[in-house]
This record gives structure tokens, C-alpha cells and sequence, in this order.
């Protein structure tokens, strides 16, 4: 059995739950000031998820959230009307999403793969 259904669903709760927070700071950074606190926050949040999600898709599209998000704070978007802010922030939640797509795989995948023994059970019956 493969590390990945070896997990409980919890761990997918746990990353979707961190998924919704990074975007929830996101949206709050609308101004586009620089903001240290908030990139730290991103920073752990893609931190947490990579260590919970055994899956090198999932990592991989946190890393780049965590990439993308650290350049995109370090633009003060009012400073200038450079489009690259705009940029970022699609590649973000493009990755994000794609982070969210591949979740919903996995989650679908542990469900079939342990919903299949008890709906043979019943089939025997």
C-alpha cells in the first residue's frame, strides 16, 4: 500500500483547510503593499502543507506558491503600475488551483480504494 492512502483524509482537511487561508491572504493584500508578515504567514502555510501531503504534485505546487508569493511581496504594486503583481498573483492561484484539483484526486482515490472492500462485502451478502 502507498504512503499516500496510508494517510487518513484528515491530512487532506488539513492542507485544504491551509490552502483556504493562503487565499484568504491573498485577496486581503489587494492594496499591494509590501507586507513581511503576511509572505511569513504564506511561507509556513506552504511549509505545513508540504509536510502533510505525501505527494510530490501537491509539494510541488506549494513550492511554487511559496516562489511566486515571496516575489510578489516584494513588489510594492503601488510604487509603479507594472503588470508584473498581476502576473504573480494569476501564477498563484493557477498553481493553487492546480493544488486543489490534484486534492480532490487523492481524496477521490483513498475513498474508491477503501470503499471497495466494503462494497464487495455487500455484493457477497
Amino acid at each position: 500500500m502507498s504512503a499516500m492512502l496510508e494517510c487518513s483524509n484528515r491530512d487532506i482537511a488539513a492542507a485544504g483547510m491551509w490552502q483556504a487561508q493562503i487565499k484568504n491572504i491573498l485577496k486581503a493584500h489587494q492594496q499591494g503593499e509590501r507586507n513581511d508578515a503576511m509572505l511569513q504567514d504564506i511561507k509556513v502555510l506552504c511549509i505545513c502543507i508540504i509536510h502533510t501531503i505525501p505527494d510530490p504534485y501537491c509539494q510541488q505546487k506549494m513550492c511554487e506558491v511559496a516562489i511566486h508569493s515571496d516575489k510578489l511581496f516584494a513588489v510594492d504594486e503601488r510604487a509603479g503600475r507594472s503588470m508584473l503583481p498581476i502576473f504573480l498573483r494569476r501564477l498563484i492561484f493557477k498553481s493553487l488551483q492546480a493544488f486543489d484539483d490534484r486534492l480532490r484526486a487523492l481524496e477521490t482515490t483513498r475513498q474508491s480504494d477503501h470503499g471497495a472492500p466494503a462494497t464487495n462485502a455487500a455484493r457477497s451478502l
